[in-house]
């Protein structure tokens, strides 16, 4: 029997498929951006690229289940957030294909910005195929028009469930906040229930309902960075209250990662900085402190970026086991596309392809892997249960 039909609309550079891939599944993603189907198609998944505006959803029936992340620009605190302007005309645009009426060409011409009105291209495929489950991300702006989406699709027959999910409350090293919306056609859903506790950078006690939860994932722990004090520099000002960037110790989950990111550093800091954790006398690849004190570490010309250090009494991790800026360095580096993308919740060696600006956007624009599995998981769930993979 040959494996049911997942479609992937707006795929990016895989985020929803890496999930995918470890609940035994493959998608077919479709994708306009030539440099992240590149890199899709290197960590081996499928791409079709084309506007998914543009094509028609017969040509994928039939389908069982649809997965889809709509560009955030219009809505994103990142961008200009035109999108907001843009919702009634979105919503009446939605109202229209669940009556059977595409108006989308008359609605695009009213919005002010142009990405806004692809918020409705996955409910315009599910309303045209009915897979039998559906899963959508973006960012929290759109929880109003993920509801309103839920209530139409209600109507035709499916069960569903949105909210806002905050990603360091499932494993990732990252504080982000997204709004998801998944429904069935076979049984009930849920939103997955958190596996960690949440973080509030001012919060100095854990919620009593959270107390049976482990903490959530540092960027310390992910990245191999050990106990060896260290903050992280955003460029985020905080309204100038930071003009350098506010800081964040490594031993608290990240910032939400965007395009702009690849501007952030890694500070190395000194024994007993505030909030940076405290130090062993040990480095997070086994080395005695010492290497850092004799200088031998520093090899001017090297390759490997001058921060080896020569003097360890044990031999380096693998690289796919440690950070690739070793805490040795005394010196502000950036933060790497390799660190960004274990951040996001990505493996460590994914290939990430275009210039060092595209790498961070795709790692930005991705949703992260360890959320979208348990996401996806629940989606499934009813579907899988009723005998698993009929289609229509």
């Amino acid at each position: 029997m040959a494996e049911p039909q997942i479609l992937d609309l707006f795929a990016g550079a895989g985020g929803w498929e890496e999930a995918l891939r470890t609940l035994g599944r493959r998608a077919l993603g479709i994708e306009l951006d030539t440099t992240a189907s590149a890199t899709a198609v290197a960590a081996g998944h499928e791409r079709l690229i084309d506007d998914v505006a543009a094509l028609d959803p017969w040509e994928f029936a039939p389908l069982w289940g649809l997965i889809a992340s709509p560009p955030c620009q219009a809505y994103s605190v990142a961008g200009h957030r035109l999108g907001r302007l843009d919702k009634r005309h979105v919503i009446a645009c939605a109202h229209d294909l669940a009556a059977g009426r595409d108006t989308r060409a008359a609605r695009l011409r009213a919005c002010e910005d142009d990405r806004s009105l692809l918020t409705v291209e996955p409910l315009r495929f599910v309303l045209a195929l009915r897979p039998r489950w559906v899963a959508m991300e973006q960012v929290p702006p759109v929880a109003e028009l993920w509801s309103i989406f839920a209530e139409l699709l209600s109507d035709h027959g499916y069960s569903r469930a949105t909210g806002v999910l905050s990603a360091e409350r499932y494993g990732v090293p990252q504080v982000r906040k997204r709004a998801f919306l998944i429904a069935s056609l076979d049984g009930e859903v849920n939103l997955p229930e958190p596996s960690h506790r949440s973080f509030h950078p001012r919060r100095h006690r854990t919620p009593e309902e959270e107390l049976h939860l482990p903490q959530w994932v540092s960027m310390a722990e992910a990245l191999g960075w050990g106990e060896e004090p260290a903050t992280l520099r955003s460029n985020h000002t905080s309204s100038g209250r930071h003009p350098g960037g506010a800081p964040r110790s490594l031993d608290r989950p990240a910032f939400t990662l965007i395009s702009s990111s690849c501007a952030w550093k890694i500070e190395p800091g000194s024994r007993g900085a505030t909030g940076a954790g405290r130090s062993t006398g040990r480095h997070s690849n086994g080395c005695s402190e010492d290497c850092r004190r004799c200088g031998e570490h520093r090899q001017k010309g090297s390759k490997d970026c001058a921060r080896r250090p020569l003097s360890c009494s044990r031999p380096r991790k693998p690289a796919a086991q440690r950070c690739s800026v070793h805490p040795c360095s005394r010196e502000a580096v950036r933060v790497t596309v390799e660190q960004a993308g274990v951040l996001q919740g990505f493996r460590h060696d994914y290939p990430w392809h275009g210039s060092r600006l595209q790498r961070f956007r795709q790692i930005g624009n991705a949703v992260c892997p360890p959320l979208a599995r348990l996401v996806l998981r629940e989606a499934m769930r009813p579907s899988l249960e009723r005998g698993g993979t009929r289609r229509g």
